[in-house]
């Protein structure tokens, strides 16, 4: 399985723990939390909170890896 390159630089790994702490936030209370899909809801929001406060296009792990299913 492959991760964004951008995942690598270690700045850009504070902005991605940031999006992903804010997405938890986001969904804590959200109808398919902790339910098969959640993780593509998960994925983007955190792709919408990364490009949208710092002009980052993150790619998802299923961006990143079309030949794996992800429930």
């Amino acid at each position: 399985m492959h991760d964004d390159p951008f995942c690598e630089d270690p700045v850009r790994r504070v902005l991605i723990k940031a999006a992903e702490l804010e997405a938890e936030q986001l969904l804590a209370e959200h109808p398919l939390h902790g339910q098969i899909g959640y993780c593509h809801l998960y994925w983007a929001t955190m792709k919408r909170i990364l490009l949208e406060r710092h002009g980052i296009d993150w790619k998802s792990p299923v961006e990143m890896n079309p030949d794996v299913f992800f429930d």
